[in-house]
């Protein structure tokens, strides 16, 4: 007689537990569309939060950063890709089982673009080239294939819509990609209302064409303008960050952010820094830029990418943010940067000679050395 409702009584307690699992922070509401989001299992790699997102250039040096970090989030990740599987596959472990999912596309095609945003409420563009090729010149990459992307994407219900650009993109830049950068803004804001604009200064990373290139390049050095580009670089992983603090945030919709460091460096600065860590000289070349130019622009008639004119231009740009009191900052993301003096050790060490491979982070002078004060609370630097 008792078994009945002491099985009613149990089957009680785990509906009881199961609605206990639901709360505030499982559920998202999409603005623009009203979608509601409902998350399922425990915040985490093991989980879905109920989001499902597509980045566009996930094979690249940011991309791979914004994927893992919403794969681990919990986030189903759609990742389109061009060429071989292969520029893709290492995506997969960073996320569950069946959570990170290749599909092939081009993106002069509309069909496959359809294809990979279907089922998504969020659609992150973070395809850029720094050089130009033959079959994608640089209004089709930033201006066309962004506008695309961004038209599919409204036009297939996706609820948020981010756009990567850059710090300099201006219409009036003297460097023909940022410009296009520019133009490709203007036109996803027309092509989807409410669309967020993401401009990164240069950033820094494992793969990173900054600080690496330094190292590797350390006893033939090319530079422009004696060295002194002014930069304000900003670590990958927090850009990453950002980019998915938006993604969360319904507060943030159509909203433009400048993600810069708060400190100027210039390009010999960084130089500087990155030889007193590898306990080596970096013996720079100073290069006349007209000429650097020329001879990028012979080298660009090869048939494979070894440097490009587009390139050189690159590299005379200053880096300064716009100035718009509209525009929002990590600060207003709540994100506190790394530090490069502290965080850049862990991306070059590899560079050292062998007798200074495991020589401690800060070795004698290194305070003396640094001219920007640094704050204490970077939890996230591998020494």
């Amino acid at each position: 007689m008792l078994a009945a409702p002491l099985k009613r009584s149990a089957f009680g307690l785990r509906s009881s537990a199961a609605l206990l699992k639901r709360g505030k922070a499982d559920i998202t509401v999409r603005k623009t569309t009203g979608d509601v989001l409902v998350g399922r299992g425990t915040y985490g790699r093991q989980s879905w939060n109920g989001q499902t997102a597509t980045v566009f250039g996930c094979s690249g040096f940011l991309g791979r950063y914004v994927v893992a970090r919403l794969a681990r989030e919990g986030t189903k990740v759609i990742v389109p890709y061009r060429g071989l599987y292969e520029y893709v596959r290492h995506l997969r472990p960073t996320g569950d089982l069946g959570m990170v999912i290749p599909m092939e596309f081009d993106l002069r095609n509309p069909k496959q673009i359809e294809e990979c945003v279907r089922y998504s409420d969020v659609v992150i563009n973070l395809i850029g080239r720094n050089y130009e090729t033959k079959n994608f010149s640089f209004e089709k990459v930033h201006i066309e294939g962004a506008r695309r992307i961004a038209e599919i994407s409204h036009a297939a219900g996706v609820s948020r819509f981010i756009h990567m650009s850059n710090l300099n993109a201006r219409t009036n830049a003297d460097a023909k990609s940022l410009v296009t950068k520019a133009f490709g803004e203007q036109r996803v804001r027309e092509s989807f209302p409410g669309a967020n604009i993401v401009r990164s200064a240069t950033m820094y990373g494992y793969e990173d064409e900054l600080l690496n290139n330094i190292g590797k390049n350390k006893y033939c050095y090319l530079t422009v303008n004696k060295a002194q580009r002014k930069l304000r670089p900003v670590c990958v992983s927090d850009v990453a960050h950002a980019i998915s603090k938006i993604r969360d945030d319904e507060d943030t919709v159509g909203l433009t952010y400048e993600l810069f460091n708060s400190k100027q460096y210039t390009q010999k600065d960084v130089i500087d820094l990155v030889q007193f860590f590898i306990h080596e000289n970096v013996w720079r070349v100073n290069v006349p830029s007209s000429l650097l130019r020329l001879a990028a622009k012979a080298v660009d008639i090869l048939p494979y990418h070894y440097t490009s004119h587009h390139e050189v231009d690159l590299m005379l740009a200053d880096e300064f943010p716009s100035g718009d009191p509209a525009v929002q900052t990590f600060a207003d993301l709540g994100i506190q940067p790394h530090t490069l003096e502290l965080a850049a050790l862990q991306y070059i060490r590899h560079y050292r000679p062998p007798q200074h491979e495991e020589d401690p982070m800060e070795p004698r002078g290194y305070k003396a050395f640094r001219k920007p004060p640094v704050p204490v609370n970077n939890k996230d630097i591998v020494a």
